[in-house]
């Protein structure tokens, strides 16, 4: 039937009022048989894949399709299994993740971006949309791949002139790494530095920016109590400095409204894993993105809230979730 009908329909689409030479159509009806044909083929390679189910099967479309019309799809495949194609952005996050770049080295690319003319906002180890985009113009400029995320030969280009603070802290740590780990929220470093205050050391304006008046603060108070003058604060140290002040030390962790709050969002194991893969696509890890919000989840998702202000539960609300998509590209 295709035979007979697709004369007729090409020559209504061309608008042609009389008859064609016959060398002509005929190629014209041959080349687009051909096209129809490889659309057939990409759809049915990629239903194959997709009914396997496997890394195998989806690198197989894309090397026999390699602009197909589910090339997109293939590739999320992929990265949901774990291995996604060269090139991609799930390939480069997941590239630096397999870094294990500290949080002493994310300070000091921020730093050397910073010296570079490349604003990442601020120096703290986290990396979030401020930091990705420093990088993501350094790599522009460079003339290499712009992705957000540094490679290996990338990072020892920002490390090479950079001071990297040297682990001496508990477990090998840094101070500044130390710290970094406690995840202190904005709420929590505005009330250390109260406490601080009322216990007779000024940190300047309690807001939650620890800047230099904050860190001698927070120096003196160690020199006091024979601590080694860091000026980063230790678990113990947020601990001691509260119950100076005659304070509870404020709970980083989710309060029980907050996690009933998410709790009736009701969402899929599929929509928790999205997530996973989007709050790690704007810098901030949760370990695994497999649909399962444990510790590292938590985590990242605190972190995220302090960044934009919000109270860092560590627990989603839904106005949450359309801003991390709306970040992420819907």
């Amino acid at each position: 039937m295709r035979m007979f009908t697709l004369p007729l329909i090409l020559t209504a689409s061309l608008g042609l009022t009389g008859p064609a030479p016959a060398q002509d159509l005929k190629d014209v009806i041959g080349g687009i048989a051909d096209t129809l044909l490889q659309q057939e083929l990409d759809r049915n390679t990629y239903i194959a894949a997709q009914d396997a189910d496997t890394v195998s099967a989806y690198r197989n479309y894309l090397a026999k399709f390699p602009k197909g019309a589910y090339r997109a799809n293939a590739e999320r495949a992929l990265a949901r299994l774990g291995a996604p194609v060269e090139g991609s952005a799930e390939a480069a996050i997941m590239a630096e993740a397999r870094l294990r770049i500290t949080v002493p080295q994310r300070i000091a690319v921020q730093r050397e971006l910073t010296r570079l003319g490349y604003r990442t906002y601020g120096a703290d180890g986290v990396w979030g949309r401020n930091t990705r985009a420093a990088i993501a113009t350094w790599q522009r400029d460079r003339g290499d791949k712009v992705t957000g995320y540094v490679t290996g030969a990338q990072l020892k280009v920002l490390l090479r002139g950079a001071v990297v603070v040297p682990p001496d802290g508990p477990d090998g740590l840094s101070p500044i790494e130390t710290e970094a780990r406690l995840r202190l929220t904005r709420s929590q470093r505005t009330e250390i530095q109260r406490q601080l205050g009322s216990i007779g050391y000024d940190a300047g304006v309690a807001d939650g920016l620890w800047g230099s008046r904050t860190r001698g603060a927070i120096r003196a108070w160690q020199t006091a109590n024979r601590k080694d003058p860091t000026g980063y604060v230790t678990a113990a140290q947020v601990n001691q400095i509260a119950a100076q002040a005659g304070k509870v030390p404020p709970s980083g962790n989710g309060s029980a409204g907050a996690a009933l709050e998410e709790r009736l969002l009701s969402l899929t194991l599929a929509e928790r894993s999205d997530l996973q893969r989007r709050l790690t696509r704007l810098g901030y890890d949760p370990l695994r993105t497999d649909g399962t919000f444990g510790p590292g989840t938590r985590r990242a998702i605190a972190a995220w809230q302090s960044d934009e202000g919000e109270p860092a539960t560590g627990y989603l609300t839904a106005d949450q979730v359309r801003s991390i998509r709306v970040e992420t590209g819907g």
